[in-house]
């Protein structure tokens, strides 16, 4: 993958930190852009993990994992992993995490309740407005999607049946953690008042608890360097320069190695100092510092 122009900004200031060559946009070909793009990703996404960044920190309600089983498969094809499928009497929306068989899949809701026997599709579905009114028959919203081009089941009475996806042993659910998630900060219980520290455990993408509903604040995955946090994006370049030492410096790496340690302690500790004043609660921070004093 191709540095962007922000991330050669970046880049080009680790290596004015060990005396390098600068690289651009169009010479992809050189020494010093091979190395840099060999490392830029993994030490950026590296120092999003090892600390709780106040600027990547998000919340998120969580979606329970669950299997849904139909009575006969969809057609004309199956549903594919990460197709959002819509119940068009109900308006419930749900994503395909796993297919287990034509008829049984693995999900997570997005919204609502499946009605007993509707039709449900992975067409784009739409509510149906008349004058700004959203139209009802018998009391239900009127849904609209083009048929033509879907995947689609007529469920039987009795079908669809959702289920709670539960762990094998030990907890009671399991929730989908966001895509862009990187490192969880705390899970709450229900409506968010009630932190707990000791009562889930993180697998994979998944977050197993015996809570019915979950909540979290987490680090998101940023990538785009102008969202970037001035004093991360400092530690990210002195973090690099580490890197680029022993490829590009020469005679002079262990010398360099020894002068970016010291101001990278620097660094993270103000980094550190900063995030911790700039959250007004008490808790842990468990940013990896060597000890430091002026």
């Amino acid at each position: 993958m191709s540095l962007t122009q922000a991330e050669l900004n970046i880049a080009n200031q680790a290596l004015d930190r060990i005396a390098a060559a600068q690289i651009t946009l169009t010479g992809t070909t050189a020494n010093e852009y091979l190395v840099c793009n060999r490392h830029y990703a993994q030490t950026r996404d590296s120092l999003l993990r090892s600390f709780e960044w106040p600027f990547a920190t998000d919340r998120a309600t969580l979606s329970q994992i669950s299997t849904l089983e139909l009575d006969t498969a969809p057609g004309p094809d199956t549903w594919a992993v990460g197709d959002v499928i819509t119940g068009i009497t109900s308006g419930t929306t749900a994503e395909i995490l796993t297919v287990t068989s034509d008829t049984e899949y693995e999900i997570i809701h997005l919204s609502g309740d499946f009605t007993d026997g509707e039709t449900i599709t992975n067409a784009d579905v739409e509510k149906v407005y008349w004058q700004g009114i959203p139209l009802t028959w018998e009391d239900e919203p009127v849904y609209w999607y083009d048929d033509s081009d879907c995947d689609q089941v007529v469920c039987g009475t009795g079908y669809p049946i959702v289920s709670g996806l539960t762990p094998d042993f030990e907890w009671g659910h399991q929730y989908q953690l966001p895509n862009d998630f990187v490192r969880l900060k705390k899970v709450y219980e229900d409506d968010g008042t009630d932190y707990v520290d000791d009562r889930f455990e993180r697998e994979g993408q998944r977050l197993l608890t015996n809570y019915d509903t979950c909540n979290i604040k987490y680090i998101k995955d940023i990538t785009d360097p102008t969202k970037f946090d001035a004093l991360f994006t400092e530690v990210l370049i002195l973090r690099l320069a580490m890197k680029l030492v022993n490829p590009l410096a020469g005679i002079r790496a262990a010398e360099l190695k020894a002068e970016i340690s010291q101001e990278l302690r620097v660094a993270e500790f103000k980094a550190k100092l900063v995030a911790e004043q700039e959250v007004n609660v008490s808790g842990r921070s468990d940013f990896t510092l060597a000890r430091y004093s002026s």
